[in-house]
């Protein structure tokens, strides 16, 4: 930490202002910014006391719409773990056992005390680490932008625009961690007034005490807040600003998944729609080839691919994000649902040609993105809203649902006759598998699982010296909340860790 007076005067006369971030749950952190760039630094309480409010710079909105572009866009890992919790990997033969990659193992065991064997491992990145971190300091950027754009120099058009950028990678960063470390919003056995999701933090004062743990409910209030605000006041502007910024139809899109993840159907459909108004067309994979196979830079995690909307953050999977060659692969359960004429194999996921690794994920390209919002995902949404619709009773939501879905197929598949309509548990079981299908790798899977009842899955796992180890993840395991980082309960005494799992063993 940085307690040096006279280096913060030195610093403070370099720069233009001083950002006090919020605590971040356990590190105080400030950023000063100038008119090319803006540096990050760690500091103390007294540290900040010396500067007041009305020194603080910069006064023009155009200045924090470049603080929102430089730091309110993460640009580190956003979930660097679920992928190897989920049913969509499965071990095999890998021919590479590393120090990192045994560190992995505990995760896709689903142990409880994975992060302590993350953090002693020095083979595995501090972005990794530290993800739960990196995330609460971004939110602190985007607390800054929020508190200050009001009273800032700038049109309104241009105030709005900041703001709702602000706001919705807001409500994206609070969705991803409470999905991360707490109970469904929507579980059935509890309640989500009581059960503890993550703290809320909105402010950009420092204070000395960490935030505790708000609830599940309170957490998905401020980000349907959030994302009500941003949806307002990006109006009726579908300016399209490029694919690193949110924007009109990124916004909706997050709004349909926020509240179809809230079960408010209608909600998801008046967004989904609201964003299909501005969305690029579904990508036609008849014809659709990857320009790599080592390599690509057009599949579907990549700023080339057609239907893509915003993307964002570090690409995490080992093995050049598409796990080739470790001992963590794409589970033959996931492969082996995708029909023959399904383009999504060899688009999506294609055969190695090696018994002992037999998929690549081909959604990962060479540009180190981690995931991104598309217009496949607001067909799937409001296919699931309209069918809950249907299980209500509502007969004329059924079709509906069922035109998305066989619209979505008639663009994945080489040769596709339309599917007719029947019961709604049919139409519940195709839109599931077909949304696994669809999203796989993409960092819904897991969150999915949460929100089905959180079933029972298994990993079996190759090891170093060829022997095979069964591992039950159980129904409604503890394991499915996230334990939070050890780091952060060191810096926080008011967070409540998670009911831990106990140890697990293999089965066989």
């Amino acid at each position: 930490m940085i307690t040096n007076t006279a280096l913060w005067k030195s610093l403070r006369g370099m720069a233009k202002a001083l950002f006090a971030v919020q605590h971040s749950l356990f590190t105080i952190h400030c950023s000063l910014f100038t008119s090319v760039a803006l540096i990050a630094l760690s500091a103390c309480g007294d540290f900040l006391e010396e500067v007041s409010q009305d020194e603080f710079e910069p006064k023009t909105t155009s200045s924090f719409q470049e603080l929102m572009n430089g730091e309110g866009y993460i640009n580190n890992p956003v979930d660097p773990i679920t992928y190897m919790m989920d049913d969509d990997v499965q071990g095999c033969k890998g021919s590479l056992w590393d120090e990192a990659l045994r560190a992995r193992q505990s995760i896709f065991e689903w142990q409880p005390d994975y992060w302590q064997v993350e953090d002693a491992c020095t083979g595995i990145y501090a972005t990794v680490k530290y993800s739960y971190r990196n995330i609460y300091k971004t939110i602190a950027a985007c607390n800054i932008i929020i508190e200050n754009v009001p009273a800032s120099e700038g049109t309104q058009q241009q105030k709005d625009i900041v703001m709702a950028e602000a706001k919705t990678m807001r409500a994206f960063y609070y969705w991803q961690l409470v999905n991360t470390y707490a109970l469904p919003y929507n579980d059935a056995l509890t309640s989500p007034e009581e059960n503890l999701g993550v703290p809320i933090v909105t402010e950009s004062e420092v204070k000395d005490a960490g935030a505790p743990r708000a609830t599940v409910a309170e957490v998905y209030r401020q980000i349907s807040s959030d994302i009500d605000d941003a949806c307002r006041l990006f109006g009726d502007d579908k300016t399209n600003r490029g694919v690193y910024r949110v924007g009109y139809t990124a916004a909706h899109l997050l709004a349909s998944r926020i509240y179809l993840f809230m079960e408010q159907w209608d909600k998801v459909i008046d967004h989904a729609d609201k964003a299909l108004e501005a969305a690029p067309a579904l990508a036609n994979l008849k014809n659709y080839n990857i320009d790599s196979a080592t390599n690509p830079t057009n599949g579907v995690i990549s700023k080339k691919f057609p239907e893509t909307i915003f993307i964002c953050g570090m690409k995490v999977k080992s093995g050049t994000f598409g796990l080739m060659g470790t001992p963590y692969g794409v589970s033959r359960e996931l492969a082996n649902s995708y029909e023959t004429m399904d383009r999504r194999m060899n688009v999506y996921l294609v055969p190695s040609g090696y018994d002992y690794y037999p998929y690549r994920i081909q959604k990962i390209c060479s540009d180190e993105h981690e995931f991104t919002w598309r217009t496949a995902e607001l067909y799937l949404n409001r296919a699931e809203a309209y069918m809950n619709l249907y299980k209500q009773g509502n007969s004329d939501a059924g079709q509906r649902a069922m035109d998305d879905l066989n619209l979505l197929r008639q663009n994945r598949y080489r040769v596709y006759t339309p599917q007719a309509l029947t019961n709604a548990d049919d139409l519940q079981l195709q839109l599931r598998s077909e949304r696994r299908k669809e999203l796989c790798f993409e960092g819904f899977r897991f969150f999915d699982l949460k929100r089905y009842g959180m079933p029972s899955i298994e990993h079996v796992l190759i090891g170093e010296s060829g022997q095979t180890s069964v591992y039950v993840l159980q129904e409604r395991d503890p394991a499915y909340c996230v334990p939070l980082p050890d780091n952060a309960l060191e810096h926080n005494t008011n967070l409540v860790q998670n009911p831990l799992a106990k140890k697990r063993e293999s089965t066989n």
